[in-house]
């Protein structure tokens, strides 16, 4: 097993549990506790895990309903929101990704803005009916309680036959060599979609979301157009954002 399916199966088991110890990880993997404490050490470094005493645990938990999620590092969200909301123009065609990042973003839109507005979240599809020239087209399909987006067949089926002008793609994850991944299969093919339709694609992240990495890939890091956080845009974490050449606000 090479070094970087060492390290995603490591992520993948402290999604599942509170902890792994370096024991528990050899056996599995059939490889020395040495080779596990580097993995875990490099991953720590990176800022991709924690670790402590005799293995590691998750650097942060990140909650799993929308409900939850709409609590959660809200002032972060909301400092992303009021940047990203500056940046859309009259006349333009938008596609939102679903999740609460998106949701503050399209919250902080001047109500009297006149886009063409396409998404698959049913919270901000609700919103834009408070938008008197916002002309709204909102991809349906199965109903995820859980995110409270649509999925499947007829989401992706709406998005290949659009060319937006911007677009925000919510984040889960985002580091410089893997780029932008999630946890989620169910939304894989749509957020890759909407990485794909945009002439300028705008990854939001909160600063905990960086150096971090997910189970399936939706970007390369390269795709993005522009990264917009909470954090100061001459912070050092983003430094490595900056040198591949990505555009930062």
């Amino acid at each position: 097993m090479t070094k970087s399916s060492r390290y995603q199966f490591i992520i993948d088991r402290l999604r599942q549990k509170d902890q792994v110890g370096y024991q528990e990880l050899s056996e599995i993997l059939i490889v020395s506790e040495d080779t596990i404490r580097r993995d875990i050490s490099e991953l720590a470094a990176a800022g991709m895990i924690s670790k402590i005493k005799g293995g590691a645990k998750p650097k942060t938990i990140i909650p799993a309903t929308y409900q939850e999620r709409e609590l959660y590092a809200n002032p972060d969200k909301r400092i992303i929101a009021q940047k990203a909301a500056k940046l859309f123009k009259d006349g333009q065609v938008a596609v939102f990704d679903g999740g609460t990042t998106p949701f503050l973003i399209a919250s902080f839109l001047p109500r009297q803005i006149s886009l063409t507005v396409f998404t698959h979240s049913y919270p901000i599809a609700n919103l834009m009916f408070e938008f008197p020239n916002v002309e709204l087209i909102f991809a349906g399909g199965k109903a995820s309680k859980k995110s409270k987006i649509s999925t499947g067949f007829d989401v992706l089926n709406k998005y290949n036959s659009v060319h937006a002008d911007i677009g925000i793609l919510g984040v889960h994850s985002l580091h410089i060599e893997y780029g932008i991944t999630d946890p989620i299969m169910d939304e894989l093919e749509i957020k890759t979609r909407i990485s794909n339709m945009c002439d300028q694609l705008i990854a939001v992240p909160s600063a905990e979301k960086l150096n971090t990495i997910s189970t399936f890939h939706i970007c390369n890091t390269k795709s993005i157009d522009l990264l917009i956080t909470d954090l100061d845009p001459e912070n050092h974490l983003l430094v490595p954002y900056k040198e591949l050449g990505l555009s930062i606000l």
